[in-house]
């Protein structure tokens, strides 16, 4: 990953860690990360749909992904299928009925 990248996104989550344990976990997550050169990271790929499951959702990506990383780096794919149409999820997210 490009060194400009992974500066933006440290800086990003570092102004997120509003709270003293978020700064703590911030702090050992990021000399863990230093440490292990770059590797030692997480990626997540989520996928929010409001039509049947479908293995082809992911199928591409997932075959695109495999043997790319070695360890300790993970990638972990979430799809979640919605049973309301897409614009109903505004709705939801207020808490309100669809």
């Amino acid at each position: 990953m490009r060194l400009d990248l992974q500066r933006a996104l440290l800086e990003w989550l570092h102004a997120q860690c509003r709270s003293r344990l978020h700064r703590t976990l911030f702090q050992e997550a990021a000399r863990r990360y230093v440490a292990s050169e770059g590797t030692a990271l997480a990626l997540v790929g989520v996928l929010v749909r409001d039509t049947a499951p479908s293995e082809l959702d992911w199928k591409t990506v997932g075959g695109a992904l495999t043997g790319c990383f070695d360890a300790p780096t993970r990638v972990d794919l979430i799809a979640w299928y919605l049973p309301v149409p897409l614009a109903g999820w505004p709705a939801l997210v207020r808490e309100d009925t669809p």
